[in-house]
């Protein structure tokens, strides 16, 4: 079953859910004041639901909802805060959470498989369009992610969902039709 049958947004923050078409690194990452105070602050916050996470940095004086989470091949982010706005996508609490996700700290759901993810994948593209794959079902698009872009094989895969590998092949075969075979 797909966390997009289950997950319900927020109803205090009802603009929050979607996020920006497009997140990229910014060029200067290290260097931003963002990207300091996201290695140098500690989180006080948590997980709220699968998509959303509360983030409260040490040297801050309020609490940020954010939604961070993965969408077809994306990651889907966004803050209540102005820097969110000021700083092009990366304000420091969302520049926070990729840093706790980069080392493991933290664990992001996709929203569309319900696959959750201790680290980056290897398929992730911070400027793809969240709603690239959303003819895919569920079931295709994790077979995709992770067999056709990532590096885990068939047999490998079929062991680890506890499919048969002529189930992955087929899902994997649907999934490449239906996106002309594209990356």
């Amino acid at each position: 079953m797909s966390l997009r049958s289950q997950w319900q947004p927020s109803d205090d923050l009802p603009q929050q859910i979607g996020g920006p078409p497009t997140l990229s690194m910014p060029e200067d990452w290290t260097l931003s004041t963002p990207w300091q105070r996201a290695q140098t602050e500690s989180d006080r916050g948590g997980a709220v639901n699968d998509a959303e996470r509360i983030v409260y940095l040490s040297d801050g004086d309020e609490m940020h909802r954010c939604l961070w989470a993965l969408q077809g091949r994306t990651l889907v982010a966004d803050c209540d805060c102005e820097g969110h706005k000021y700083n092009g996508g990366w304000c420091a609490h969302l520049a926070s959470l990729w840093w706790q996700w980069v080392r493991g700290g933290i664990v992001v759901s996709h929203l569309d498989t319900g696959r959750q993810y201790p680290a980056p994948p290897a398929w992730l593209q911070l400027d793809d369009d969240p709603t690239d794959y959303d003819h895919l079902t569920p079931a295709e698009l994790d077979a995709y992610l992770t067999c056709e872009l990532g590096s885990v094989g068939v047999r490998e895969y079929a062991r680890l969902s506890g499919r048969s590998p002529g189930t992955i092949g087929n899902l994997l075969a649907d999934a490449r039709e239906k996106t002309g075979g594209r990356p």
